[in-house]
């Protein structure tokens, strides 16, 4: 299934869950966010907020151990099926809900004129988003989606609007050359839609996984890791780098 073939079956599952009474919003990014931004107190620049947010700080949890979550990154050639700026949110807004820990998902596809396998990786990976906006921290937990929301932003008006267009900001400061397109789909406490997210994206998702197991694999062979486990969540990963480390002096004494 392509990129396009999955945007049309969005789109028709979006359409029958309005038309069933579903709340489904539309935001476009302004041309100017910056100025966008700066109308809230709350903080936004590439990896300027790196931040521990402790559970008695957290207003909110989105995603997380016990409840549905879906996060899915995907950097494709630049086509004209992506529509530059989009925020489609399904779903209460964040002031709006009771509980604190909310089902949560989330879609970007972001547009590029050009891609390498490095610059792939570097584009799907959360910490751009975690560490770039204050008050915002995304927890690393195997095959699940967590972020906490601290206290201070819902009283500053955050809004899965801001929290868009700050990732869109983000991306395109980051990657300035390189970014054509970033379309955003949220689903907040909405665990059918999460699910049906899922299934449509499934070959995507599938993809990824295969690249990550194979990148995972050629690295684990030089090493003689005999772990399942990715490094990124290796409980030895420190222990492993100062392995590594050691083996990279004695190379250079050696030679």
């Amino acid at each position: 299934m392509t990129v396009e073939n999955i945007l049309r079956s969005i789109q028709q599952y979006l359409t029958l869950e309005k038309e069933s009474g579903k709340t489904i919003r539309y935001y476009q990014s302004p041309q100017d966010i910056s100025s966008y931004l700066q109308q809230f107190n709350i903080k936004v620049g590439v990896n300027k907020y790196k931040e521990i947010i402790l559970e008695e700080e957290t207003a909110l949890e989105l995603g997380g151990f016990g409840v549905q979550s879906f996060s899915l990154i995907h950097p494709i050639i630049h086509n004209n099926h992506i529509q530059n700026g989009k925020i489609t949110v399904i779903g209460p807004e964040f002031q709006d809900v009771t509980q604190s820990k909310l089902h949560f998902g989330m879609f970007l596809l972001i547009g590029v004129n050009s891609i390498s396998e490095q610059m792939f990786q570097e584009l799907r990976g959360l910490n751009l988003i975690s560490n770039g906006i204050e008050g915002f921290s995304i927890r690393t937990i195997p095959r699940k989606f967590w972020c906490r929301i601290n206290s201070s932003l819902l009283t500053k008006k955050f809004s899965m609007e801001f929290l868009g267009n700050a990732i869109i900001h983000l991306y395109k400061a980051k990657f300035k050359d390189l970014i054509e397109s970033i379309e955003i789909f949220f689903i907040n406490n909405d665990p059918k839609s999460i699910h049906e997210f899922i299934q449509i994206t499934s070959i995507l998702t599938s993809l990824h996984l295969e690249k990550w197991k194979k990148k995972v694999d050629e690295w684990k062979k030089k090493i003689d890791c005999d772990y399942d486990w990715g490094c990124e969540i290796c409980p030895y990963f420190e222990d492993c780098e100062d392995v590594k480390d050691v083996l990279k002096s004695r190379n250079q004494l050696e030679n």
